[in-house]
């Protein structure tokens, strides 16, 4: 899952890779004498990678249901990542047999050979059981399945109910969400908070929390067929963010920084958009000692955050074992219910999330139904197939907006022609034009 995501979507995300990941394991060295073509021995061995210590939770349970196969699992951290990776994988040195891939940049990786076509283990019939979202992000630029996404990421909104209760007069989550249904209505909701509070209460932490929802409505990858791409979602979003950080109804925080944490606990901003994970990674973790005073609201927009995908080293000589963990992580019903449950884990799987949808409840958001919620969600998020230079481009458009908003880049124009200069900098072949 998650997160070192970067954008005027997820990088309001940015600084949770970080703090989600952290810890450490042992690496070992492929020791499987199976073959790709299933022969067996007493006990399989796969390597695992990840940039996120969560698999260890699904290793655990799959160790438990198939003990004649050991998990060696790697960590390594974000910023190192994609670049052994990328070296591993290009080299085969004590390259992983599985490896994770963040939605971020999972589209560097999908069209690399060494991934292995999927549709060998059935995985063609077996993805019609996700999300569109999610199918669109495993497959490369052919069609081929590269990867498989285990976690469903659609967002909501997260919001104090007591600010509810003072501000729209009820924090019934389906009377919140009639009262933000669309940006007109957020906007005036947003002015009115910081009106009546005089500047105290906020309804955003900052402006890449308006932008992150609105940029759901994005049609367009940033680049197609070697040509940037600059979606007028974006540019919606963009005037929208500006609006509500020039009156103050957006704090002018830092996305993912302690003072915005601090909000959460000490009840200064009404509204926080944000993923699945978002309730259990970073409310809970930010504000233990408010359960009961969130609830979750549908918004002007769909939109998803994150999300990981795994995928098979085409030389890796344990390819059956691999896709075992992989199948097992995405697919084993039992396993994935029982993840929903305890831990509150919306998943990639529809079946698994329509049964969980009547009895998974959440205390902290004031015993909504989590599942409920999300599978609503998760069908309304719009299918887009990024691009390769997504997550970069994402980067550099998050870092020129934020000067916009300081006032550094005066006018929307000005901006413009800045992120098509370092847009063609860092990717001088793309046609910035």
């Amino acid at each position: 899952m998650r997160k070192q995501i970067a954008s005027s979507f997820l990088i309001g995300f940015l600084g949770l890779a970080a703090m989600l990941s952290g810890c450490s394991s042992t690496t070992a060295t492929n020791q499987s004498a199976d073959s790709a073509k299933g022969k067996s021995s007493a006990t399989k061995e796969i390597t695992v990678w990840s940039f996120t210590d969560e698999a260890k939770y699904a290793i655990q349970k799959f160790q438990e249901k198939y003990p004649d196969t050991k998990v060696n699992f790697v960590y390594i951290a974000g910023d190192q990542y994609q670049t052994k990776l990328n070296s591993a994988l290009q080299t085969g040195a004590q390259a992983p047999d599985v490896f994770a891939m963040e939605n971020g940049f999972v589209r560097k990786f999908i069209d690399n050979p060494a991934l292995t076509d999927l549709a060998q283990f059935n995985a063609k019939d077996l993805i019609t059981k996700q999300y569109p979202y999610i199918q669109a992000t495993e497959k490369d630029s052919k069609g081929n399945i590269k990867a498989i996404g285990y976690q469903g990421t659609p967002g909501g909104f997260y919001y104090r109910r007591d600010l509810a209760k003072q501000y729209i007069g009820t924090d019934d989550p389906d009377k919140v969400s009639e009262a933000i249904s669309s940006w007109d209505k957020v906007m005036q909701l947003g002015q009115k908070v910081a009106q009546e509070s005089n500047g105290k209460i906020h309804a955003f932490a900052h402006w890449n929390a308006i932008m992150s929802v609105n940029n759901g409505s994005v049609k367009e990858p940033w680049v197609k067929d070697g040509k940037l791409i600059i979606d007028q979602a974006r540019l919606n979003g963009l005037d929208v963010g500006k609006k509500a950080y020039d009156t103050n109804i957006a704090a002018k925080l830092e996305s993912g920084s302690p003072a915005e944490y601090a909000t959460m606990q000490n009840g200064e901003v009404m509204f926080y958009p944000g993923p699945t994970w978002y309730l259990q990674y970073v409310l809970k973790k930010n504000a233990p000692k408010t359960s009961g005073q969130w609830g979750l609201a549908h918004g002007p927009g769909a939109f998803y955050g994150g999300g990981t995908f795994y995928g098979i080293y085409n030389k890796s000589k344990n390819q059956d074992a691999a896709w075992k963990f992989i199948n097992f992580y995405s697919f084993d019903q039992d396993f994935l219910k029982q993840l929903g449950k305890e831990q509150t884990y919306f998943t990639s799987n529809k079946e698994v999330n329509t049964a969980l949808a009547p009895e998974v409840k959440d205390d902290f958001i004031g015993g909504q139904k989590y599942f409920e919620f999300f599978n609503v969600e998760g069908d309304k998020v719009p299918s887009v197939t990024r691009s390769k230079y997504d997550g970069d481009i994402d980067t550099i458009f998050g870092k020129d907006v934020l000067l916009y908003m300081k006032g550094d880049i005066k006018t929307r124009d000005e901006l413009i022609v800045r992120f098509k200069k370092d847009v063609k900098h860092d990717f001088p072949e793309l046609n910035v034009d």
